[in-house]
């Protein structure tokens, strides 16, 4: 493992504003977690892929209209800045979105909820890999908590037993990759964020460039698009996922960026499969069992210990 660096800009130690970063990317995950009952909603009507660029374009049409009015919608990055942005948006934000959509069809929507756990494990390696981001011990103790934490949430109603045996292996395959790729998302983010600032125009720039493979995507299923009596339905669900998920969370998330380390933000992801959990039973009257709540607890733990580090940092700053 690399040395702890020095607090530097972006850091968890550098300057003000550890708190609100936390809570930032707190809720980001919680709706996230929201994300899988609307999105259940909105392929009522629509086809998969649809769904994820048309919430992509809400999301982007809201950033440029917040940049114009801010006077920041243009393109600041150089060759090298927007190839990575091209990568995020295509290989750490696109690909996952369809491989989770892909995934789920030739699996089950439960085993998803399992493999997604992969993602904080994944963005914790590369973290470490890519960035060279010091991991303390703690860090790793609370992803492996938080974990325990998110399987108490998830197993009840998806057994871990033949995960990757039988009918569902292929498709379970693909949700452990988009898992995988997932976590390549805050480390590859991180540096521009760094370097650039401005989260919500790099936001839009790596969601802009997703388009490049979301949108021929999306043509393929272009012979399920179709009128019909829930159409409605599902394209008010998209315009939700839109605004609230692909703009409001994401640009949480990479704002969170801006204070914490890639490798601090990895155990919220555990937040998602609890949020999932609430949702269904304030929504749906879904039974909310006692697993569910003392996993709510474990994970909880898994992030304080995670985030313990920073916060001791910033403390010997001050002295």
């Amino acid at each position: 493992m690399a040395a702890d660096p020095e607090a530097a800009p972006g850091s968890p130690v550098a300057g003000l504003g550890l708190t609100a970063a936390v809570v930032a990317i707190a809720v980001s995950n919680v709706l996230g977690g929201v994300s899988y009952l609307w999105q259940k909603l909105a392929l009522v009507g629509l086809p998969p892929i649809t769904v994820i660029l048309l919430r992509n374009i809400v999301a982007l049409v809201a950033m440029a209209i917040m940049l114009a009015v801010s006077g920041n919608l243009r393109w600041p990055y150089d060759r090298q800045a927007t190839w990575r942005l091209f990568i995020v948006g295509n290989v750490a934000f696109a690909l996952p979105m369809v491989l989770g959509i892909v995934g789920v069809q030739w699996s089950t929507a439960s085993n998803g909820s399992i493999l997604i756990l992969l993602e904080p494990a994944s963005i914790l390696f590369f973290s470490w890999l890519l960035l060279r981001e010091f991991i303390h011990r703690l860090q790793v103790l609370g992803i492996l908590v938080g974990l325990v934490g998110a399987l108490l949430v998830v197993t009840e109603t998806a057994p871990l037993e033949g995960l990757f045996t039988g009918q569902h292996l292929w498709g379970n395959v693909i949700l452990a990759s988009h898992g995988v790729l997932w976590g390549l998302y805050s480390p590859l983010i991180k540096p521009l964020l760094d370097t650039y600032g401005k989260p919500i125009q790099l936001t839009f720039a790596s969601m802009l460039l997703a388009c490049v493979s979301l949108v021929p995507a999306a043509l393929f299923e272009h012979d399920q698009w179709q009128t019909g009596p829930h159409l409605a339905e599902a394209l008010w669900w998209t315009l939700c996922l839109g605004l609230v998920v692909s703009f409001a969370a994401t640009l949480l998330w990479n704002v969170s960026l801006t204070k914490l380390r890639s490798s601090t933000v990895a155990p919220f992801v555990f937040l998602q499969p609890l949020a999932g959990v609430l949702a269904g039973w304030f929504v749906l009257d879904e039974t909310l069992t006692a697993e569910a709540l003392v996993g709510g607890a474990v994970i909880g733990v898994g992030v304080a210990l995670v985030l313990a580090p920073a916060y001791r940092r910033r403390r010997a700053l001050r002295t």
